[in-house]
């Protein structure tokens, strides 16, 4: 994918399933995200909410934004997004948790519109480049 893509696309998911948070008991979105350069050493899978309107840069998703640190774009291998979602809080000596859903059937729409190669299935949407 051309980073003019990957814009696109994470503008989509943050109009069509909400700005993320690192928590997922705080974010209305969430999704999963592994790079080329991961895959070749210890093949780690980073966890977070979808980046926010003002992370979303030309060529990478920037720094201290709700991912945490920088990605470029062409880097990234395989981000997923899951129809839905865990989230848990412990808020002293309370707990609470529960499922949040993301409408990824209107983001598969929007994506299709724009030109946005992807994959759905009944459980999650993904982009995969290996």
């Amino acid at each position: 994918m051309k980073n003019e893509q990957w814009q696109i696309f994470f503008t989509v998911c943050a109009q069509v399933l909400g700005e993320g948070r690192r928590m997922a008991a705080d974010s209305t979105s969430w999704c999963a995200w592994t790079t080329f350069g991961s895959l070749s050493t210890d093949i780690k899978y980073w966890t977070s909410g979808l980046p926010a309107l003002g992370d979303i840069n030309n060529e990478f998703i920037g720094d201290s934004g709700v991912w945490g640190q920088p990605f470029l774009y062409k880097d990234l291998a395989h981000i997923i997004i899951p129809k839905e979602f865990f989230w848990e809080r412990l808020d002293g000596h309370e707990y609470e948790s529960g499922v949040k859903t993301q409408d990824i059937s209107r983001l598969s729409s929007e994506l299709h519109v724009r030109g946005v190669s992807h994959r759905l299935t009944d459980v999650l949407l993904e982009i995969k480049l290996y």
